[in-house]
């Protein structure tokens, strides 16, 4: 609170105390006219003071200077002090007149100057406001007509000008009450009171002088100096923050509007009628004042119905044309009170829901909804504070459901508004709009984007969804998710087509379905892949896995014939603390073990799995830059000539010797540098290295042949002519020297690229080889699918030539079909005399193996070469 206020009611005490003083002794009037001084000083004053602090500061400075004015009449009379009581009045009216209007300025300037714009009404309003203080205060001023009598032209004139301004300063209160904001109608109350009693004060105080009353004189003073006080407490009232609030007050500003002229008319016949009581007949002018102030309250009222007539044909307007946007409308509003119970439904409602729209009104939201959307409902609803709560979707939006008349749920997408402090509302507005269509084509679109068309399974996205609501399930049901892939598919294509590809997958699908149990999860990941999502213990998990491996295997009638498939089948545990992302890469690698275990095979993931799968992801990066680091190198084998017993070529294998992990196998990391796209750069860097080695080494006889072998993935870049180029030019090596030796898988692939690299090559001088002939992917054709010179037999044919007579026929039919077709025959894998000592016999060109010599550094094998081309072949008879 104001610490102002405390003063001003401490200051009233004394200003009181004189008044009651000069009342109880007239002799002592001097005190009275002391406090009534005071009084004046001090509203203008705190006037002054506080006016900065209020939203209308000029208008309050303004105000602050309407006291002094009659405290200046005063202290004029007491100098003059005249004897004639009349002219005693004129002298305190002399000055208070321009203090009445300064303050009637002041008082209008204090609201908005919008709410004084002319119009008819409020030109009635502030004609009976004026004409009704105009009876009220000449009876208090001018006092009856008997007194007025024995009035002077000049005082007659002070004394009218006093009414007309007083009466003024009433009607501009009046006026100022009826159009101030609603939040400053305090302090508007507090100065229409402070103006009354001013009035009130000072025309007993005239009617006293004329009538040489001290009493009433007396009595006169504490009306003043109550009203310069209230005058004072308005301003303080007026610098108070106002409180926001959300509750509008205009119906309460248009009652009051309505009011205050009725009441003013009261007060004018009250007055009258008061005068007429006491036995003193009204003036003319009284009566003909009131009988005006009549006619106006009439006109009032004939203007304020015609107002009333228009806005209450503007409303109907207005509520007709919401009334058809709403109809019209598509969305439908829905308003429930405090307890949540439905008060009114928009005819919207009606298109959604039919006669059972209107079935809503009366009954509780909570009942009426389907029971699953209670918890997103009451989780939006009101609090105990009496605030909406954001829906948990945190779109803003409810999906609640309701019964439509033939029973069926409907959907609708609500949007909640909390319009209870609004005086026109009072409830909380839902708005709905109907998505039941909406909504049955998203489940649609959302079957299709979770099903597998070909087998009507969940495909990949839907079996990630449900791995991820896996670890929520409870505690105590493991489970494990299967991935199952299938082998065979790529020569079901090639032999039978696509369209029996689809159907061996689909009947696998079904099989699947129907080898699991209800509560399992069967899905196709793509391709030949199918993912079962499994509830049980390690038990039941294997032996579904060997149903799942037995159902595959089980041959499958097509229209083109029988399709036989075998699997390989991956096994993951699903824990709480793992990611869906670390479930899928676990499955993947146990599947990858068993098909490297064999068709019809099952592996369980486990930690030397995640061990082996870390080594490749850590030698896959490491690969990066080794050949920076110079962590690669070439390691020579010889090759022999078994008939001249001579080296007659070299072969260069890559080798890579780890910071920590030390030597890896170039079988462990030549698939690593495929998938990571570095195998262009070894084969590049292999290729330079092995021509630059070969460039170097002694020769005694004919040059050696030095041979590098090239994967296929590194083939299909066609890179390879440009890349030979380039090592031959570095190296200055002879073309003809140099041996490029390709895979049978490369050779099967048929690619016309390769055999127009195959070509370039042979053109350039250098030789082509095939290596590893006689593995599982060679055949007979392959010699003649590429133009190569030279064919190296696998190890797998040499193994058992000289134990096992049908190896032997084989082999040997292998090397005659060689010589027969002019190529030169090398036998890779040659680690015991005896398969040597085979192969010398049936004719065999060339051998190369750990019976001869190990692969060996470059200073090995320039040693081996100083002392002579020439070797001693273990087995052969007549060697040195």
């Amino acid at each position: 609170m104001d610490s102002r206020r405390w003063w001003l009611l401490a200051a009233a005490v004394p200003v009181a105390l004189g008044c009651a003083l000069a009342a109880a002794r007239p002799a002592l009037h001097t005190a009275g006219e002391i406090a009534v001084a005071a009084a004046g000083l001090l509203a203008s004053a705190v006037l002054w003071s506080t006016a900065a602090r209020t939203a209308r500061p000029r208008a309050w400075r303004l105000f602050a200077v309407a006291p002094l004015l009659p405290v200046a009449g005063a202290l004029v009379a007491a100098l003059a002090d005249p004897l004639d009581p009349v002219q005693l009045a004129v002298f305190r009216w002399v000055p208070t007149v321009p203090g009445y209007l300064i303050a009637i300025v002041a008082i209008l300037s204090l609201v908005d100057c919008r709410g004084l714009r002319v119009r008819p009404r409020v030109a009635v309003e502030v004609a009976l406001f004026l004409f009704a203080s105009l009876v009220m205060v000449s009876l208090l001023v001018a006092g009856p007509a008997d007194h007025r009598s024995a009035l002077g032209v000049d005082e007659g004139a002070v004394l009218a000008a006093a009414v007309l301004t007083t009466s003024a300063t009433m009607a501009a209160a009046l006026t100022a009450l009826s159009v101030v904001e609603p939040s400053r109608r305090t302090m508007a109350v507090v100065l229409l009171a402070g103006t009354a009693l001013l009035t009130a004060g000072r025309g007993l105080g005239t009617s006293a002088m004329l009538s040489g009353s001290p009493v009433q004189l007396g009595a006169a003073r504490f009306p003043v100096a109550a009203g310069l006080l209230l005058l004072a407490l308005a301003v303080l009232l007026d610098a108070r923050p106002v409180v926001a609030t959300s509750r509008p007050q205009g119906r309460r500003s248009l009652d009051l509007g309505q009011v205050l002229p009725h009441l003013a008319l009261l007060a004018a016949v009250v007055t009258v009628g008061g005068v007429a009581l006491t036995g003193v007949r009204p003036t003319p002018g009284m009566i003909a004042g009131l009988v005006f102030c009549v006619a106006l309250a009439a006109v009032h009222r004939w203007l304020t119905a015609r107002e009333e007539h228009r806005l209450t044909a503007r409303l109907r307007r207005s509520e007709a044309h919401f009334r058809s946007v709403v109809q019209a409308g598509g969305d439908a509003v829905v308003m429930v009170d405090d307890v949540l119970t439905i008060r009114w439904a928009s005819p919207a409602l009606d298109r959604s829901l039919g006669d059972a729209a209107s079935a809503l009104v009366g009954r509780s939201l909570l009942t009426s909804v389907h029971p699953d959307d209670l918890p997103a409902l009451t989780a939006a609803l009101p609090d105990v504070a009496g605030r909406l709560r954001p829906p948990p979707t945190g779109s803003g939006l409810l999906t609640l459901r309701l019964q439509d008349a033939a029973g069926e749920w409907r959907y609708l997408e609500a949007s909640l508004s909390d319009l209870r402090d609004d005086p026109d509302v009072g409830a909380v507005v839902l708005h709905c709009r109907d998505m039941t269509e909406r909504h049955a084509r998203e489940q649609a679109l959302q079957a299709i984007a979770y099903t597998d068309p070909m087998t009507g399974l969940p495909n990949r996205a839907g079996v990630l969804r449900s791995l991820q609501a896996a670890p929520t399930d409870p505690v105590g049901v493991p489970t494990t998710l299967l991935m199952i892939e299938l082998d065979g598919l790529t020569a079901v294509r090639e032999n039978a087509g696509r369209e029996t590809v689809t159907a061996a997958v689909a009947e696998v699908g079904r099989r699947l379905r129907a080898a699991v149990r209800g509560e399992d999860i069967v899905a196709r990941m793509g391709g030949g892949a199918f993912a079962v999502l499994a509830h049980g213990d390690d038990a039941d998990v294997d032996r579904l896995a060997g149903r799942c491996l037995s159902v595959v295997e089980q041959p499958i009638r097509t229209s083109a014939g029988l399709v036989e498939l075998t699997s390989g089948i991956g096994i993951a545990a699903i824990d709480r603390d793992s990611s869906v992302e670390a479930v899928l890469e676990r499955v993947d690698l146990a599947v990858r073990a068993a098909h490297d275990v064999g068709p019809g095979s099952a592996r369980r993931y486990d930690d030397s799995l995640g061990d082996a799968a870390a080594r490749r992801a850590r030698l896959r990066h490491d690969l990066q830059g080794a050949r920076a680091r110079g962590e690669l190198y070439l390691l020579f084998q010889p090759i022999v000539s078994l008939g001249e017993r001579r080296i007659t070529g070299v072969e260069a294998d890559l080798r890579w010797r780890h910071g920590t992990l030390g030597e890896i196998p170039a079988a462990e990391f030549l698939p690593l540098a495929e998938r990571a796209g570095l195998i262009g750069e070894l084969v590049r860097w292999s290729l330079e290295e092995a021509a630059t080695a070969a460039s170097r080494m002694p020769s005694v006889g004919a040059p050696l042949r030095i041979g590098t072998k090239v994967p296929s993935r590194y083939l299909a870049g066609g890179t390879l002519v440009g890349d030979v180029e380039s090592a031959l030019r570095v190296s200055g090596l002879a073309p003809e020297r140099l041996v490029l030796e390709i895979s049978p898988g490369a050779v099967m692939a048929d690619d016309d690229r390769l055999k127009l690299d195959v070509s370039s090559l042979r053109l350039m001088g250098v030789h082509v080889a095939l290596h590893g002939f006689g593995s599982g992917s060679s055949a007979l054709a392959n010699l003649t699918r590429l133009p190569i010179d030279i064919v190296k037999l696998d190890r797998s044919l040499i193994t058992r030539i000289d134990r096992d007579p049908q190896s032997r026929a084989l082999c040997e039919s292998v090397v005659g079909i060689g010589r027969a077709l002019g190529l030169d025959v090398v036998a890779e894998g040659v680690e015991t005399p005896a398969q040597l000592a085979t192969l010398s016999s049936f004719g065999c060109g060339f051998a190369q193996g750990f019976v001869i010599a190990r692969p060996m550094p470059l200073s090995g094998i320039t040693e081996l070469l100083a002392d002579g081309d020439e070797v001693v072949l273990p087995g052969l008879v007549g060697a040195r």
